[in-house]
């Protein structure tokens, strides 16, 4: 009986229940010592799981006040999670191991022990009858010798008889083994003689049994290498002799599918210990069909340079690959019933696991090459044509299986009468003979029986060589996932119709343009997430995310030509609130279409962001689901096998990035960062443009405000005589006045679109605003919402979804304020240094305007620094300006100041 498997002792200091494990302890508790290690320390917290996390705890933290990470805490238990979980299935196998080997040897415990006590008492009884004859002997030796008569007795005379009788049959047992050994030099004298004749005479069977009582004698000689190595050498020679005669036969019956026949070779090649050489010739004849159509067939997308064109009718590989498998299948059906009637019931289904393996694995050009051959035919566009091979693979692999546990559910009868066992293909040695020669006359019922309980000791895993080779041909396609994935995306991007067609390009309103692109990409990214499912079964989701971003990051970017192309008045909508009075504004109405256009492209933007999160929030579902088949214990998925997974679960694919990605599905929603920033790229830029909308009419008026003669008006003298009188103030010219009263009438173009959510959307982008200051605005939105309902979720984790409303009056006062310092920023970085030269005149002209802007910005509550200091250098004379500069505080502005004045005018 074998033992059960034990469990290597280790030392590990644990503390006792009820109190966890002190820092200095925490190397004991490392979970990368060992698995046995861990299980013993879990045993010895079994009643105080927290005090062990407590210590576990401690051991990552100082001896401060800071709270552990929380992201190397939760990396940790994951850590610790995989690791028991490997402990509980090492565990599990183990266990189950033992009760199966218990089953088995059990019940011949009686037996044994009831052999081992009778043999008990037959030896002790054997032992008193001895020491019995000894005692009387050595007495009656003893009588002799005081009698000193010496006459033998009977007992003495008895003893010597039985000593002459043991020599005499050790004598003939020696003898016959001489006989033995002369009778087999005899035999193998006239061995080649009466296998030539055998052959000669079609005798198969004789020559067989012949050659098979040949090889057993072979041990004779075994202590005589000289012997043993000619005999070996005839022995080949003559199997290959009758090998080659029977070739011709077998494979004649195999022409002719005789059944009977053929296992009547079996048992023939089998006495002869060439089982594999049977298996050649069977499988080379039955895969025949097979190989002619896969060799013969002419694909117009996978042609091979060394194929030649037949006379079979071109088509697709995506259209013949189920036609072959279909006709592969047929094949596999058809020896479900033939193999059990010609090899031994019990091997049966490995003999067809293996006729499959070897098929598949003889294909000429290989399944891989042709693979190769498609992915490079289709270049960006193969992604879609692989998954369907796959697809038809997987459902070839699904039929396959199910004949196999068929097969070794109905052929389980082949171990009556005491087998122990069940044969698997390794256990099939090429050159040793599986059994005894056994009668071809068993009964249809004796060879088909169920053995229900024999069945479940058929380990399938053994059968699954076939799998491996079914689908290994596409483990490197599928390794290549990710950059399969990204080109056949970017492919879509560049040509899909529903993006680039010209007919919606040519659309004049561009918001509608907009969410019509963005629903077609949101589309075109969810069937990526199920192509990832039919090629990879989720085991590529991290390729598949970075696919993603990079998709809708190319997407979003080209949205920037769309909004450039535009044509600004080629939106406009004449409705409701459009309709505006425009008296008093220096707007056309080419310029309110283009304003609505660009409120309707921000609206846009705001719903691209929502599908977006829409599509993150399924993306985040899917990954998810994709985390419960990574485990090695997973689940199987419908419509594929346990080797399809088993692959991709050892392959690079199942890598700790996926798992971490999988791990976070339920905790991060925001898988598409990169595309997030593509769409604030994109609000920006929109929001951008509606401001140069808004402003096109009052920056327009400072196009002309550098070249004004005022600036080089020469200064007045005062002539002799001529009465000296103060200027107090000078007015503002003209143009500064228009700008002045262009951005004060702001607030009336805003007041009406104040709540509208398009200008309330990302809010926090527009030029020249701190996002900080939102931020505070979100934080006393939730204050004051966790005042009126306090949970303990809102005071732990006090976040703000971006779809907080903001008051009307906030957006209104923020976009005026955008607005405004877009404009100043436009005076004093290009409308002002335009400016060639200043009089003296000229530059109070220039500190007049500049005051009255001041004045007029600081009616909307806005504040420009640059203005000020313009307006400060500007009333300086040249030398303190000089001076100034020369200190080194704000030399910028006034340097270019002190330019000006220094041209001459």
């Amino acid at each position: 009986m074998s033992a059960l498997p034990s469990t290597p002792e280790i030392e590990l200091a644990t503390p006792p229940p009820g109190r966890a494990a002190l820092p200095e302890e925490q190397s004991t508790l490392d979970p990368n010592t060992s698995l046995s290690a861990l299980a013993n320390v879990l045993d010895a917290h079994h009643a105080d799981i927290p005090g062990f996390l407590n210590g576990l705890l401690s051991s990552q933290t100082p001896s401060t006040s800071r709270e552990p990470g929380l992201g190397s805490l939760d990396k940790e238990l994951n850590g610790l999670l995989t690791r028991l979980s490997l402990l509980s299935q090492d565990t599990s196998s183990s266990l189950e191991q033992s009760i199966h080997d218990i089953s088995r040897t059990v019940p011949r415990l009686s037996y044994d022990l009831q052999f081992m006590r009778e043999s008990a008492s037959s030896l002790q009884s054997s032992l008193h009858s001895v020491q019995d004859r000894v005692a009387r002997q050595t007495k009656l030796d003893q009588n002799g010798s005081l009698s000193g008569e010496g006459k033998e007795t009977d007992d003495v005379k008895t003893h010597r008889s039985m000593e002459k009788l043991t020599h005499l049959d050790k004598l003939k047992s020696r003898m016959e083994s001489a006989r033995d050994i002369l009778r087999e030099a005899e035999s193998w004298s006239t061995l080649e003689g009466e296998i030539t004749s055998f052959i000669a005479s079609q005798s198969w069977s004789k020559a067989g049994n012949r050659l098979a009582e040949a090889s057993r004698s072979m041990v004779v000689f075994q202590n005589t290498p000289a012997e043993f190595e000619s005999r070996k050498a005839l022995l080949v020679s003559l199997q290959n002799e009758l090998e080659t005669s029977l070739s011709a036969a077998l494979e004649d019956s195999l022409a002719k599918n005789d059944v009977e026949a053929i296992g009547r070779f079996y048992e023939i090649f089998e006495m002869m210990d060439r089982i594999q050489e049977f298996k050649g010739y069977y499988f080379g004849a039955r895969r025949k069909g097979i190989m002619d159509e896969w060799s013969n067939a002419v694909l117009l997308d996978a042609l091979q340079s060394d194929e030649k064109v037949g006379e079979s009718e071109p088509v697709n590989y995506s259209v013949f690959l189920p036609r072959f498998y279909g006709s592969l299948l047929s094949s596999i059906n058809n020896e479900k019933a033939q193999i059990p009637l010609i090899f031994p019931p019990q091997i049966a289904p490995a003999i067809l696991a293996t006729f499959i393996q070897t098929t598949l694995d003889a294909l000429s050009p290989s399944l891989q090459s042709r693979l190769g051959s498609v992915a490079d035919f289709y270049g960006s566009e193969a992604l879609p044509e692989l998954i369907q091979a796959y697809k038809s693979t997987q459902e070839l692999g699904v039929s396959i299986q199910s004949i196999m546990d068929k097969m070794a559910f109905n052929t389980q009868g082949g171990m009556l009468s005491g087998a122990n066992g069940t044969a698997s293909p390794d256990a099939i040695s090429p050159g040793a003979p599986t059994s005894k020669p056994r009668s071809r006359r068993l009964s249809l019922s004796r060879r088909f029986s169920r053995a229900t309980s024999s069945f479940s000791e058929m380990t399938i895993s053994s059968l699954s060589v076939w799998e491996t080779t079914l689908y290994e041909p596409f483990l490197d396609l599928q390794m290549a996932y990710p950059s399969l994935e990204r080109k056949y995306l970017a492919h879509q991007l560049r040509f899909s119709p529903s993006l680039s067609g010209p007919a919606s390009r040519s659309s004049g309103d561009i918001a509608r343009l907009l969410s019509e692109l963005s629903l077609a990409a949101v589309s075109i990214a969810e069937e990526a997430i199920k192509r990832c499912v039919a090629f990879t079964h989720g085991f590529g989701s991290k390729g598949l995310v970075d696919a993603l971003n990079t998709f809708f990051e190319g997407f979003l970017d080209a949205q920037h030509d769309l909004l450039e192309k535009a044509d600004n008045g080629g939106s406009s909508q004449k409705a409701g609130r459009d309709e505006l009075d425009l008296d008093g504004l220096d707007y056309t109405t080419e310029d309110w279409g283009s304003f609505q256009t660009g409120l309707h492209v921000l609206a846009t933007c705001k719903d691209v962001r929502d599908r977006l999160s829409a599509f993150e929030g399924e993306l985040s579902t899917y990954l998810s689901g994709a985390s419960t088949i990574l485990a090695p214990d997973a689940a199987l998925p419908d419509q594929t096998t346990r080797g399809a997974i088993s692959l991709l679960q050892q392959s690079p694919l199942n890598s700790s990035e996926l798992q971490t990605l999988t791990a976070s599905s339920n905790t991060s929603k925001h898988h598409l960062q990169s595309a997030r920033t593509a769409l604030g790229s994109l609000t920006r830029t929109a929001q951008r443009r509606l401001q140069a909308i808004i402003l096109a009419p009052i920056i327009s008026q400072l196009n002309t405000y550098p070249t004004l003669s005022v600036w080089a008006a020469p200064d007045k003298t005062a002539k002799r005589g001529e009465l000296s009188i103060p200027t107090f103030s000078l007015s503002p010219t003209d143009i500064i006045v228009r700008v002045s009263e262009g951005l004060l009438n702001l607030l009336r173009v805003f007041e009406v679109y104040a709540s509208d959510a398009s200008l309330s959307y990302s809010i926090e982008t527009l030029p020249f605003v701190d996002p900080s200051l939102f931020e505070a605005i979100a934080e006393t939105q939730v204050e004051t919402r966790a005042d009126k309902l306090v949970s303990p979720t809102s005071l732990t984790h006090p976040t703000v979804s971006s779809e907080q409303p903001l008051a009307p009056e906030t957006v209104l006062s923020t976009w005026i304020s955008s607005l405004t310092l877009s404009l100043l920023a436009h005076l004093s970085s290009i409308t002002l240094p335009s400016i060639r030269s200043l009089s003296n005149s000229g530059a109070k002209q220039l500190e007049a305007d500049l005051d009255y802007l001041s004045n007029a910005v600081r009616a909307l509550d806005v504040e420009w620094e640059e203005l000020e200091k313009w307006k400060e250098g500007v009333g300086m004379g040249l030398d303190e300006l000089r001076q100034k500069a020369r200190s080194g505080v704000d030399r910028s502005v006034l340097d270019k100041i002190t330019r000006m004045k220094e041209k001459p005018t």
